[in-house]
Parts: C-alpha cells; sequence; structure tokens
C-alpha cells in the first residue's frame, strides 16, 4: 500500500551520573522512534556495549569513567563507523569540545542544559539519520542541505518558527507523512494527526516553503485540483 513502517533507533547512554542517565532516559521516552537499549557507567561497559552492535547513537558524557577522553572517541569513531554521537559534557575545555566536534559528533550539549535542548537534539538527530539512510533517490543541493542543516540549525533552536506553528504539531505531522511515504491532502494529514484541514494545511505550507516537502496536484477528481504534499527524505 505504499506505507513503511518508521524504523526505531536504539541509543545508549553513557554517563557515571545516574541521576543523569535518569534525566536523560526520560528525555528518550519522549522522543518518538527513539528508545534506550541500555545504560552503562564506564568506558568499559560502552565498550562491551558496542560489541555488541544494534547501537544507533550514544549519548556520551566524554568524562566517562574509564573512558580515554578524545582518544577512546577517536578510536570508537574508527571501530563503530555507524554509531553515531550525541556529547553531553563539560564545556570548560574549549580543545575538548573542538575535538569532539573535529570527531563529527552529532551535536555537543554543555552541562547543565535544559530538558528542551536534549529533546531537540534527539529530534534532530532521528531526522538527519533518516534523511541520510533511507535516501533511494539521487540529492539534490537543496535537499541536501536541509539534511545537513540539522545538525546545527534544527538542535540549537536558531530555527525561527513562524508564529503559530508549534514544535511538537509539526514533529507529529512530519512523522505521519513519512510513516504513510506518499502525497497527503491538507484535509488527509489533518484526519490522521487529529488537526482541522486549515491548521494541516498551515503546517504543510510551512513545510513546502522551507523545503521540506515538495507540492504537486490531483487532478483526477471531479472540480478543482487538490494539493498535495510529500516530505522530502
Amino acid at each position: 500500500n505504499g506505507d513503511r513502517p518508521l524504523m526505531i533507533l536504539s541509543c545508549v547512554i553513557a554517563d557515571s551520573s545516574l541521576e543523569l542517565q535518569g534525566q536523560y532516559a526520560v528525555a528518550l521516552s519522549r522522543a518518538p522512534n527513539l528508545r534506550l537499549k541500555e545504560t552503562v557507567t564506564s568506558g568499559g561497559e560502552l565498550e562491551d556495549c558496542l560489541q555488541r552492535g544494534n547501537a544507533h547513537l550514544v549519548l556520551l558524557d566524554i568524562f566517562l569513567r574509564e573512558w580515554g577522553g578524545l582518544n577512546s572517541l577517536r578510536q570508537a569513531r574508527i571501530r563503530y563507523p555507524r554509531v553515531d554521537w550525541l556529547v553531553l559534557s563539560s564545556g570548560d575545555d574549549p580543545n575538548i569540545v573542538r575535538g569532539c566536534i573535529c570527531l563529527g559528533v552529532f551535536d555537543y550539549l554543555i552541562k547543565p542544559f535544559s530538558t528542551e535542548r536534549l529533546e531537540r537534539a534527539l529530534s534532530a538527530y532521528y531526522q538527519y539519520h533518516q534523511g541520510l539512510t533511507q535516501r533511494t533517490n539521487p540529492w539534490r543541493q537543496k535537499e541536501l542541505d536541509l539534511i545537513t542543516g540539522l545538525k546545527g540549525r534544527f538542535s540549537s533552536g536558531l530555527d525561527e518558527y513562524p508564529k503559530g506553528i508549534q514544535v511538537k504539531l509539526l514533529e507529529r505531522l512530519r512523522a505521519c507523512m513519512e510513516e504513510r511515504d506518499k502525497p497527503m491532502s491538507a484535509s488527509t494529514a489533518g484526519s490522521y494527526v487529529g488537526i482541522s484541514r486549515s491548521t494541516a494545511r498551515r503546517y504543510l505550507e510551512y513545510l513546502a516553503d522551507s523545503g521540506q516537502a515538495t507540492v504537486e496536484y490531483d487532478i483526477s477528481s471531479v472540480g478543482r485540483p487538490v494539493k498535495l504534499y510529500r516530505l522530502i527524505l
């Protein structure tokens, strides 16, 4: 029928603080399509976890107990090239921050940070991962700019949403469009998400105007052509 299930990404929390582990786990539980695979409190436990496989994202304190900082991260990037990293750590040492960024971490959150900031980073990561791994068509520059921009603009909150656009509702609509993987009218999108057609149209137009969705017209029915929107993956 053209629909496809959303991919569930497995995450590992690597922090020596059990209290912080609990806070991060709550944020993960609120993130659609992300699930907590395991929590670890030391570098040795993290290595064992990565060797078992099936981890997509590690939420890492770079100063994790029995973890060798940048050197261990560098080696892990080599051994597990398909694992992504979200560093949640101190910003006191500029060389550490720069080193993590140079090693290609998805994002670096400086402790203490807000739960909202972490949730934005997790949401941006999922969109980024899906955009890269699920792509089957040749890339166009505008589409690639959108995906690579997720690493900074969306996760940091620098993206200014127009008045009347709520982030959580926008993410629900995006998830619905991704799951169905077919062009949707405002009426159809509204019924799936539980909002009015006019509200759905406003959000769909935002996705189209920001380059996140394409627009086409259904002229098969009698009357005016129906405007359809397809999420760019």
